[in-house]
């Protein structure tokens, strides 16, 4: 079955843990942002690992380079997958799986922008890393409608075309998406038979107010889960 991974990329500390705290049996992996990465470090995350040490929690490292420092560290911190550029060099994302393996950890590869994505998919995943990601950052989701057959970006693949380009090139690590996915486009992104669907605003602000309450937002959660789980 598919994971559900709730990302977080706003919000202030005390409302971070609170998210953590109110979604820890809903959800099975927990996303600190690179924002929240930037804004509250490691010790953010090693908080959240101690109180919940029974729930993934995905560190959006974004490494680029310091394949074995930034790694380590965001490992001991209580990290169970870290996320590396699909631009890193090869040695770095060796060092980057050689490290998860050591922790019992697994590597996330960020393949957005990449424009020959099927090709880098194939090189990384020979490299050993656990999942390879198609998402896109807030911004850039108001280019275009994921189910928008001619959105008008700047790019030439929409995500759900860009996602199949993924899965086409796979063989040992497994697709996960996340890029303005809610209720309403989730049974198009399953199609995809991904191993981590990443939700965001689609869960913790599934009414479109800037926040829902958090029993709709667990109620939510709990219905994707659930059909990510009849797709197994």
């Amino acid at each position: 079955m598919a994971l559900l991974q709730l990302t977080l990329d706003h919000g202030k500390r005390h409302e971070l843990i609170r998210m953590a705290d109110l979604m820890d049996g809903h959800v099975d992996i927990l996303e600190i942002g690179y924002p929240e990465l930037i804004t509250f470090g490691l010790e953010l995350v090693k908080e959240i690992h101690d109180a919940h040490p029974d729930l993934q929690i995905c560190v959006d490292a974004k490494v680029f380079h310091g394949g074995s420092g930034v790694t380590r560290r965001c490992f001991e911190a209580g990290a169970s997958i870290v996320t590396v550029l699909g631009y890193a060099p090869d040695p770095v994302i060796r060092q980057m799986v050689h490290h998860a393996h050591e922790y019992d950890g697994a590597i996330m590869c960020d393949l957005d922008g990449i424009k020959r994505v099927g090709k880098r998919t194939a090189e990384v995943d020979q490299l050993g890393v656990r999942y390879c990601q198609i998402s896109t950052g807030y911004l850039m989701e108001h280019e275009y409608d994921l189910l928008k057959p001619h959105h008008g970006s700047i790019f030439q693949l929409r995500p759900l075309e860009k996602a199949a380009a993924v899965k086409r090139n796979i063989i040992h690590s497994g697709l996960a998406i996340g890029t303005g996915i809610n209720e309403g486009n989730l049974d198009e992104v399953l199609k995809l038979k991904p191993e981590v669907v990443m939700i965001g605003r689609g869960i913790y602000s599934a009414d479109g107010a800037y926040k829902t309450s958090p029993e709709r937002q667990t109620e939510v959660a709990d219905r994707i889960r659930a059909k990510l789980s009849a797709q197994a």
